[in-house]
């Protein structure tokens, strides 16, 4: 599963970089990086609660980190 996660995220955030460093792309720049601040507020609408879930569990704030950046990817 994580595996086929990755192989979807990893293509897009790369052309998501070509398109805001790469000069031939100027009106594709303002794209990507919009691209860039959604992935960011998806993963933390995802990630912050289920921190604040593994905290409340009992688990040291590293291992909760862990566990949800394990359960976001």
């Amino acid at each position: 599963m994580r595996q086929g996660i990755f192989r979807v995220v990893l293509p897009a955030n790369v052309a998501a970089l070509v398109a805001v460093f790469n000069p031939w792309f100027e009106d594709w720049a303002g794209s990507g990086t919009v691209f860039f601040v959604f992935e960011g507020v998806f993963l933390l609408f995802i990630g912050v609660p289920v921190f604040i879930h593994h905290v409340r569990k009992g688990m040291s704030p590293r291992e909760a980190e862990a566990a949800s950046l394990d359960s976001v990817m």
